[in-house]
């Protein structure tokens, strides 16, 4: 954060590089009407903030002497640079480089355009002190996940594109600006988004897009870049690039004039009390279904309670690969969990059942990807994302909210007319994992006991679905997943899910170091090395590259007819990775959480 006072930037004044006549009342009045018409929330678009020559020089300098850093987690995929309000820290040969990005920086924090921000969004007062900005790179396959930004003091968002101005940025290229409407509160649930945004604002150089940042309205997110395009450290800034500069403008701090009133507002505001996370996945997450009993294992012979029994085999024998009801089998994987935690038991499915259900969900998907992959768009080769609606219908419904996951979930009531060949299989399927049966062979495969449970049968889309990281304070949770993901028929494709730089992962991580930060961005974030150039000065010294963080517990690629069995301890964390437009096809799982009873559970009763 940059510490220097306001009064020193306001020395500018009267050079401040914006546009003419941008501060104008005239233009406050008109950018004030399109604000307030503004949906789903309060936001608005300067066309042209600066003078083009200017930004041009500034976008240069950001290019060729400006480090970034590659950094992904659950929630984005990005290259970044440091915090540029710290320019004026740096030596001075090195600000000598970079003399317009740093009036770029004083010009945007100058007390007139921070008075201008204020008249036009009626958002009150603004810190000229807390500066926060930096520069992000969204190059192909990097994206934003929704989130609402609400973090500390932060009032106004912002980013300023400097995208190339020739050619001008198409919008199939992806890296929209989505905005999301929310449906209302209800009873504990807060706002929520809805699972697709109602606003797409496309790149376009020198566009400025700001809004106010509302506690449970201001979600957004920024849709993958998917050009091929020319980005990176041998490219920086070339076409289909995505850069920009994004930061906030913070409330007073102490000192400055509104701070007082800020902070009987927020005390105000504290008294009303916030929801948890936990509380957040519990009004708004699907409920569980409990059994009518708890659920135990049954012993594998002897008299009692036996597994399989013979209504065991008759549920179970008709949709699971007979192997895994076999005694010695059982006796096998029960002493690999116990060692281990976690099983994969290929093949699961009986041979007939997995070819018919395979071939039908290949065909399925391959009406969403003809005419997608490779198309070209000005010129440029992109593998186009698509329509949120796509594979709506038939069974399948969209769920959300969009800052905790997004999916297709088949389950929804058919009528006669639309129940396939494929939702018959399905039905069949989801009906077995749902039953006492399948129940007693978990329970007996882990040694748990089976309380209740919630299962979805899910279709992850590319370009568009994903689940964030989330876990359990308290208890135990097992976590069972049959991988429904044709094997592509083209070699290429199968590696691209095995090298994981696609997505669709699920992936298993110790909450128990999360950074500070944006939502979602946890500790299992992948970070990669700085892209600094020889000769080039960063913004952001502080960053060793040798520093490199835990890495997951348990990673899992996209898969056909494997089950996966994981026991997961309260404070950790499970996603499915965002799947990018890039991958082969869609993820499809049969996914359940199971809430249940370890023995240490029990002692400690």
């Amino acid at each position: 954060m940059s510490s220097s006072p306001s009064c020193k930037r306001s020395k500018l004044s009267p050079t401040l590089p914006f546009t003419p006549k941008l501060l104008s009342p005239s233009s406050i009045a008109s950018l004030r009407s399109q604000v307030e018409a503004s949906q789903p929330y309060k936001h608005a678009v300067i066309p042209q903030l600066f003078e083009h020559d200017f930004l041009e020089k500034a976008r240069k300098e950001l290019c060729e002497s400006v480090s970034f850093t590659e950094k992904e987690t659950d929630i984005y995929r990005i290259s970044q640079t440091g915090d540029l309000t710290n320019l004026s820290g740096l030596p001075a040969a090195e600000q000598a480089q970079l003399g317009t990005l740093t009036q770029l920086r004083d010009a945007l924090y100058s007390s007139e355009f921070r008075s201008f921000l204020q008249k036009v969004t009626g958002c009150g007062p603004l810190s000229g002190i807390k500066t926060d900005m930096s520069c992000a790179e969204y190059g192909e396959g990097s994206y934003l996940l929704n989130h609402d930004d609400v973090i500390g003091t932060r009032r106004i968002s912002f980013i300023l594109y400097l995208v190339k101005r020739e050619p001008e940025w198409r919008a199939e290229w992806g890296g929209a600006l989505e905005l999301y409407p929310v449906v209302p509160s209800e009873g504990d649930r807060p706002n929520i988004p809805e699972p697709k945004p109602s606003v797409s604002i496309p790149p376009a150089f020198n566009q400025f897009t700001f809004f106010k940042v509302q506690p449970g309205h201001s979600f957004h997110s920024v849709e993958e870049v998917v050009i091929e395009g020319q980005h990176g450290p041998s490219s920086r800034g070339g076409i289909g690039s995505r850069l920009s500069l994004s930061g906030w403008f913070h409330k007073p701090i102490e000192g400055e004039e509104g701070y007082e009133q800020e902070l009987k507002e927020e005390q105000v505001e504290g008294a009303k009390g916030k929801s948890s996370l936990q509380q957040l996945y519990k009004t708004t997450l699907k409920e569980a279904t409990a059994y009518e009993g708890h659920v135990e294992g049954g012993l594998l012979e002897g008299e009692g309670k036996v597994f399989p029994s013979d209504e065991d085999r008759k549920v179970l024998g008709e949709v699971l690969n007979p192997s895994y009801l076999v005694p010695k089998t059982i006796a096998f994987l029960q002493s690999s969990f116990a060692e281990q935690g976690h099983l994969a038991l290929s093949s699961f499915l009986s041979k007939e059942l997995s070819a018919q259900i395979e071939t039908l969900l290949r065909q399925l998907d391959a009406g969403m990807n003809k005419g997608r992959k490779g198309a070209i768009v000005g010129g440029q080769v992109v593998n186009l994302t698509p329509r949120h609606e796509e594979g709506v219908g038939k069974g399948w419904a969209l769920v959300g909210p969009p800052h905790l996951q997004r999916f297709l979930a088949w389950g929804a009531e058919l009528d006669d007319d639309d129940e396939d060949e494929l939702a018959v299989l399905l039905k069949k399927v989801k009906s077995t994992f749902e039953s006492t049966s399948f129940a007693r062979l978990l329970a007996t495969l882990t040694g748990v006991t089976l309380k209740a449970y919630t299962l979805d049968l899910r279709r992850f889309r590319p370009g568009l679905d994903y689940t964030l990281a989330r876990g359990v304070e308290e208890g135990h949770i097992l976590d069972v997943g049959l991988g429904l993901t044709p094997e592509p028929e083209v070699g290429r494709e199968r590696e691209l899910w095995e090298e994981g730089d696609v997505g669709g992962w699920e992936v298993w991580l110790d909450g128990g170091e999360g950074e500070e930060g944006d939502e979602a961005t946890y500790g299992g974030g992948r970070k990669k090395k700085s892209t600094e150039k020889q000769g080039e000065t960063g913004a952001d010294s502080e960053e060793e590259e040798d520093e490199e963080e835990d890495g997951p517990l348990l990673s899992l690629e996209p898969s056909w007819n494997r089950l996966s069995i994981v026991l997961r301890d309260p404070g950790v964390l499970k996603f499915v990775k965002y799947v990018s437009a890039k991958a082969p096809g869609s993820r499809f799982d049969l996914s359940g959480e199971w809430d249940v009873e370890v023995a240490q559970d029990k002692d400690d009763e």
